[in-house]
């Protein structure tokens, strides 16, 4: 048996073994601890120094023999609020580290693109892409009918929940009128405007304020590429191909649920 940290916390470590054996003893030289203690020789000074270093044991030196004690038990309350103490304090630099941290990512993802996989992945990519999502902002995707359509529904049912926490005002989907006219399409339920086109769509494309993800459903890859200027081309072209849609097939309230 050592007197190392175990799961009960720092009142198991500073209550067993030779402290224990200490407040039993009382002032004792380290032979009669190791007996008490069952804690071996090699062991034994370690452990006693550690506890002296947290103020629960002192020694005293006496006919050249160190003589060590047990300080009173309510010194262990002392101990554990420094520990307390110094924890908070750890937290608190914790947090300010996070929120530095934060900054820099942000900063780092101001231009540039980020490569996500997997349905893991894809679900962080839109986490990021809708992060700073108001009541005011408007999603604009566009979703193309494809062989896909089986492995992307499970995933947009449970982002759904997510966007919907979002609370954003509008969600604007077009889809192909190859898409309009499937069972998929029966099958989902109504949220947001979807409009069709006959004609082919560059992608499953999000466009949302200054980012734009473009999702590789036959891999599972997502491409989140941070860019105002990006961004703001495809919702533009977004917009131009929304109001031809609009005049030839017209409006349907559908989500990609």
């Amino acid at each position: 048996m050592d007197d190392r940290p175990a799961a009960g916390g720092a009142w198991a470590h500073a209550g067993r073994g030779p402290r224990l054996s200490l407040l039993k003893l009382g002032p004792s030289r380290v032979g009669a601890v190791v007996k008490d203690s069952k804690v071996s020789y090699s062991k034994v000074y370690d452990v006693l120094e550690r506890l002296a270093s947290k103020g629960l044991v002192s020694h005293a030196t006496i006919g050249n023999i160190r003589h060590f004690n047990a300080v009173e038990p309510y010194r262990l309350r002392d101990y554990l609020q420094k520990k307390e103490d110094a924890l908070k304090a750890q937290k608190a630099a914790a947090e300010g580290l996070v929120v530095e941290l934060a900054k820099v990512a942000n900063r780092n993802r101001a231009h540039g693109a980020e490569i996500f996989t997997g349905d893991r992945g894809l679900r962080t990519a839109y986490e990021i892409l809708l992060k700073d999502a108001s009541k005011n902002d408007v999603l604009r995707y566009f979703y193309p009918f494809d062989d896909y359509h089986p492995v992307a529904t499970p995933f947009y049912s449970r982002l759904y929940l997510f966007q919907k926490e979002k609370r954003m005002a509008a969600q604007r989907g077009i889809g192909t009128v190859a898409f309009s006219r499937s069972a998929h399409y029966r099958e989902i339920a109504g949220m947001v405007d979807m409009r069709f086109v006959p004609f082919p769509l560059p992608g499953t494309m999000d466009v949302f304020q200054d980012k734009l993800l473009m999702v590789l459903w036959e891999g599972k890859i997502g491409i989140l590429v941070t860019s105002k200027e990006i961004a703001d081309h495809f919702a533009r072209y977004f917009d131009s191909v929304w109001q031809v849609a609009a005049a030839s097939t017209g409006t349907r309230r559908r989500s990609r649920r």
